[in-house]
């Protein structure tokens, strides 16, 4: 197995949470000129976001663009203007057409450069002197933990596209784990032994990212989705810096901010119930979910809230108001719920993607959600339901496309709010593994007070669902996961993990091997 490797060479100024995140080539700075201080740390570990990011990776293909194709969750040929073929492949699962086969070699390469950045940095910083950091042992600890946390996510990632999942697992090797630098040279694993590294590393990430953000100052940049995503550190429009004792929003320096764009300390704990249940490891992915819907922080002033919660205010209203208009909608991704994202500043002028198309009279190459998502039978729930009332589209008055990549024309401001952001982990996810875990073992009653909760809080109430047995409530979980996950990525991997049906042309059924794994590049020995 050969893998190409090299060192990122970048340079950062420090002057926003946008710049960090916008890394960009500077010159050939050599290892050990990134590695002699501490903002050449910085500059790695934001480069290592900055590289998910990229279009093949979750600035695209792994959240709206191939992966969700790959789900069927888009009508690609009704109204006949969808042009781009290698969408209308990946929805085939033709992997190996040549519209699609260079772009999954592409995922393969660039993933695989992410981590081996990781495991340069991590190689590095693990002997470094606690003396070069700003904040000393606490930013050196957090930084390596975040480069754990981020090889493990991009192997997992991986693992779920190129291996199949432990239903179908028949014990032979898929991928292989690097966790050297450099390493030219290593074997492919199987599916367990892979998750077992990736479940490793995560809790290592975990203990040394609490250092900080289990720390008041950490807490508090994480506790409100606009603090985590927007620096905007308030509490129902009053700052919140009067509110938490000892924190001071504009004396943090800008590197810990931004935190929802980073591995922290709660993303990781969200990350490993997601690994744990891809596992089969089921109490202890509930109690990893339960941990983090259970984050709080309490105030001065007495009250306690919710880090991650349910906020649709941002799409809803403006001033207070109610608003049909999506210019004036300023969260479209929903910062309240999400807890971790990639980020891409460029996303917005990015040719054939956004502007292009959202600008004209029509939207001759876009994504069409069908409105049977939100239908129940005989009843249609989309006047009522928040995913579709308010994050729903129509293009050109006649085709319904996800709002959540609205590009604002006229907010330049609201532009850098949503379109860059490109949803990971939500909140939400959490309460799904703990209904799940509870259908499985048989306390189906809890696990659809759990879903029902979930549909309420989207406005959907007084239509509560109900039943007796882990396959209805199998069905019930994924007809609203499709409707939460509408372009973000993530129901390819739920149908594959439950080997569930999934409707594929005509058919109702669960994918073949052909279908839920995408092929290893053919030059990979």
């Amino acid at each position: 197995m050969y893998v190409n490797i090299f060192v990122l060479a970048l340079v950062v100024m420090f002057s926003s949470c946008k710049d960090w995140l916008d890394v960009t080539p500077d010159g050939q700075a050599t290892e050990g000129d990134l590695f002699s201080s501490g903002n050449g740390y910085r500059s790695v570990l934001n480069g290592l976001y900055k590289a998910m990011g990229n279009t093949q990776l979750y600035g695209m293909d792994l959240t709206y663009g191939m992966i969700d194709c790959m789900a069927q969750m888009y009508d690609l040929e009704t109204n006949g203007a969808f042009a781009n073929e290698k969408y209308k492949d990946a929805q085939k699962f033709d992997y190996k057409s040549s519209n699609l086969s260079g772009s999954i070699e592409d995922i393969w390469a660039k993933a695989y450069n992410i981590i081996a950045n990781a495991n340069a940095l991590i190689q590095n910083i693990q002997n470094a002197s606690d003396n070069i950091f700003a904040e000393g042992e606490m930013e050196r600890k957090m930084i390596l933990g975040e480069a754990f946390a981020c090889r493990a996510l991009i192997h997992f990632e991986l693992l779920r596209l190129f291996a199949p999942a432990l239903v179908n697992d028949d014990g032979r090797t898929y991928i292989p784990y690097i966790d050297a630098y450099p390493t030219l040279q290593t074997g492919k694993l199987g599916v367990k032994p892979v998750l077992e590294k990736v479940i490793t590393d995560l809790k290592t990430a975990r203990e040394l990212t609490a250092v900080f953000d289990t720390t008041v100052v950490g807490r508090a940049v994480n506790i409100v989705g606009t603090g985590r995503f927007w620096n905007l550190f308030e509490v129902n429009g009053a700052s919140i810096d009067k509110y938490i004792d000892g924190f001071q929003s504009e004396l943090v320096d800008d590197f810990f901010k931004g935190r929802g764009y980073r591995l922290n300390y709660y993303a990781v704990t969200a990350l490993l119930a997601r690994v744990c249940q891809y596992a089969g490891m089921e109490k202890d992915a509930f109690d990893y979910a339960e941990e983090v819907v259970g984050f709080k922080m309490k105030l001065l002033d007495g009250r306690e809230i919710s880090m991650f919660k349910d906020d649709f205010s941002g799409i809803m209203a403006v001033d207070g108001h109610m608003t049909e208009s999506f210019e004036k909608r300023s969260d479209l991704k929903m910062v309240s719920n999400l807890i971790f994202a990639a980020y891409d500043k460029l996303a917005y002028e990015r040719d054939g993607i956004y502007k292009t198309y959202w600008t004209a009279s029509v939207i001759p190459n876009w994504f069409q959600i069908s409105d049977s998502y939100f239908k129940r039978g005989d009843v249609d729930e989309s006047e009522t339901d928040y995913r579709w009332r308010y994050l729903m589209y129509m293009g050109n008055y006649l085709y319904p496309v996800s709002g959540k990549w609205y590009p604002h024309q006229n907010d330049v401001r609201t532009q850098e709010r949503c379109v860059p952001i490109f949803p990971v982990i939500r909140a939400t996810e959490m309460q799904y593994i703990m209904a799940e875990y509870y259908a499985r073992n048989g306390n189906i009653g809890k696990a659809y007070e759990i879903l029902n909760a979930i549909r309420e809080a989207r406005g959907i109430r007084g239509s509560s669902l109900s039943g007796l047995s882990w396959a209805e409530f199998q069905a019930d979980l994924i007809h609203d996961a499709r409707r939460e996950w509408i372009s973000e990525g993530q129901m390819f991997y739920l149908y594959k993990r439950l080997n569930a049906g999934l409707k594929i042309g005509d058919q109702v059924r669960p994918m073949t091997r052909d279908e839920y794994l995408l092929p290893v590049p053919a030059d990979i020995k």
